[in-house]
C-alpha cells in the first residue's frame, strides 16, 4: 500500500494515554489493519465502520485528557498551580461536549468520566497548597477555579498567610517597605508604671496584627486586581520583576515555586536512577 511502517499500540495499564495512543495509532491505520486481517485468513472479525466511528469519538473526547497529562510530563517550571485550572477545562469540556458528539458510547464514556472527576478531583479546591498555588500564579489567579466560593475561600487563606508573614517580617528584610495602612503608634507615657505593662503590650500585639491583617488585605487585592499572564508566559519571570511591588506575595511565592522545583528534581533523579 505503500504507507510507512507502522506498529499498532498496545494498550498497558501502567501507561498514561495508552488507550488513547492505541485508539487513534488504530484509526490512522484503519486500512492498513483492515487489509492485513483480510489477508491473515483467521477468525478474527474486522472492524467494522462503526467501530471506527466509535473510536473516532473517543478519541474527539480523550483528546484534552491526552493534552493534560503531556502538558504537566512535560512541564519544568511550576506545575502544581496548574492543577486546578486543568480540572477546571477538562470538566467544562466534558460538559460542553459530551451531549454533542451524538455518539451512545461517548455518551456513556462522558458520563463516566465526569462522575469519576468529581470523584477524584472533589476536594481539590480545598487543598491549600494546590490553592494557593493557584492564586499566586499570575496567569490564573481566582480564573483558574471551578467554584469561585473555593476562591474566595482561598482568598481569605492567602490574606492570612501573608498577614502572618507580615507580622513575622521585619519590614528592613524585605526588598522594599511598603507604605502601612496602619496608625502610628501612641508615644510612651513616661508616668507610666507596671501596673499597666501587661495591657498595653497586649494591646500593642493587638492593633499589630489588625494593621498586618489590613496591610495584608491591600497587597492581595492589588495583586488579584492586576490582569493575568498570558497562558504562555513564565510566572517565575514575573515575581522577579514585581518582587518590589509585592514583596510578601513574592515571599510565599518563593516558599511555594521552591518546594514545586524541589520535587520536580526529586522526581528526575528518582527516573535517572531507574535508567541505570
Amino acid at each position: 500500500m505503500k504507507r510507512p511502517v507502522m506498529k499498532l499500540i498496545q494498550e498497558v495499564d501502567t501507561r498514561w494515554n495508552s488507550t488513547f495512543l492505541m485508539l487513534q495509532r488504530l484509526f490512522k491505520e484503519r486500512q492498513s489493519v483492515g487489509a492485513a486481517v483480510a489477508m491473515l485468513k483467521t477468525d478474527v472479525r474486522p472492524l467494522s465502520s462503526e467501530d471506527y466511528e466509535t473510536a473516532a469519538a473517543c478519541l474527539q473526547l480523550l483528546a484534552p485528557f491526552y493534552q493534560a497529562t503531556v502538558e504537566l510530563s512535560e512541564e519544568k517550571r511550576v506545575s502544581e498551580s496548574k492543577v486546578i485550572p486543568m480540572t477546571k477545562m477538562l470538566m467544562l469540556y466534558l460538559h460542553d461536549t459530551k451531549g454533542k458528539i451524538g455518539h451512545n458510547t461517548t455518551t456513556l464514556l462522558g458520563q463516566n468520566l465526569v462522575s469519576l472527576m468529581q470523584k477524584r478531583f472533589d476536594t481539590t479546591e480545598n487543598q491549600t497548597a494546590l490553592t494557593l498555588s493557584t492564586l499566586l500564579d499570575p496567569r490564573f489567579k481566582t480564573i483558574g477555579f471551578y467554584n469561585q466560593v473555593q476562591a474566595q475561600t482561598s482568598i481569605k487563606r492567602l490574606t492570612a498567610q501573608c498577614s502572618q508573614l507580615m507580622r513575622c517580617t521585619p519590614p528592613d528584610t524585605l526588598t522594599e517597605e511598603q507604605p502601612s495602612t496602619s496608625a502610628q503608634p501612641a508615644p510612651e507615657n513616661p508616668s507610666s508604671t507596671y501596673l499597666w505593662d501587661k495591657l498595653d503590650r497586649d494591646a500593642s500585639e493587638a492593633r499589630r496584627a489588625r494593621n498586618a491583617t489590613a496591610d495584608a488585605t491591600v497587597e492581595v487585592q492589588r495583586y488579584l486586581t492586576d490582569p493575568p499572564l498570558d497562558r504562555s508566559e513564565d510566572p517565575l519571570v514575573y515575581w522577579l520583576k514585581h518582587q518590589n511591588v509585592y514583596p510578601h506575595l513574592f515571599q510565599l511565592a518563593k516558599l511555594f515555586y521552591a518546594r514545586q522545583h524541589r520535587q520536580f528534581l526529586a522526581s528526575e533523579l528518582s527516573q535517572n536512577v531507574e535508567k541505570l
